[in-house]
């Protein structure tokens, strides 16, 4: 008897997975290593929008999209949205455009890579995808809220993960606003020359940055304790089926 036509597409659909992870392997490095060579200057930053007061605005955020795309870091992106527009102005364009960026980033982590990670996982991996699924908001959040965590590379990351746009959106929202708030301070009070502030809003970003770490590190510590308490942990035999859920 002749096999099944699907059998032979698995290989195919294997095959097509892994090239598409190559792609975004080498794309996230080529952006890395681009970044670093190019390395965004805030004066650079500071002259390319200044050259078109009219439109500024929608430069700022088309701008801090596309960069934060290319892994420019968004703390850089702030601090000269605030120094351009002010605290309240700079931040604003800047989280709307860093969080397009985002949702653009992960779009392209769930196209070329979530087919080879969701084949890939087993056991412990697969039980860490559930919990991230189960937990996609606070997964996002910490990712936003820990210094450590590259937040360009964290977008394709997560693309590749179960997070989906809507926990990705609201997770960037609410935990890139306060560090881009006050990075916008802190470029706005450089600007016009306010040591003092300057000086508040250094101490406000430290503290943002260890408060932040901790808090979430103590959080995400915590509930898996509790689950296991409350008798939900999810059993070995469901962790080793894998599934693309999406967790909107």
């Amino acid at each position: 008897m002749c096999p099944p036509a699907s059998t032979g597409r698995r290989p195919r659909r294997s095959l097509t997975a892994a090239v598409r992870f190559g792609i975004l392997v080498a794309l996230v490095a080529g952006l890395g290593l681009t970044t670093l060579l190019v390395q965004p200057s805030r004066q650079g930053l500071l002259a390319a929008v200044h050259s078109s007061h009219v439109v500024a605005p929608l430069i700022a955020v088309v701008g801090s999209a596309l960069l934060v795309m290319a892994l420019t870091p968004r703390t850089l992106l702030a601090f000269v949205g605030g120094a351009l527009f002010g605290t309240m102005a700079g931040a604003g364009y800047v989280i709307v455009g860093v969080t397009i960026g985002a949702v653009l980033a992960h779009c392209i982590g769930r196209f070329l890579g979530r087919d080879f990670v969701a084949s890939r996982l087993r056991g412990r991996m697969a039980l860490i995808e559930q919990a991230v699924a189960r937990r996609a908001l606070a997964a996002v959040l910490i990712c936003r809220l820990v210094p450590l965590v590259p937040f360009g590379i964290s977008n394709y990351a997560l693309g590749t993960t179960a997070v989906g746009p809507v926990p990705l959106v609201v997770g960037t929202l609410l935990g890139a606003a306060p560090a881009t708030v006050v990075y916008a301070a802190l470029g706005a009070a450089t600007m016009n020359g306010d040591h003092r502030g300057a000086a508040y809003a250094g101490f406000a970003a430290a503290t943002l940055a260890v408060g932040g770490s901790i808090g979430s590190y103590l959080v995400w510590r915590r509930r898996p304790r509790q689950e296991q308490e409350n008798g939900t942990e999810s059993s070995p035999a469901e962790g080793l089926e894998l599934t693309g859920t999406r967790s909107d």
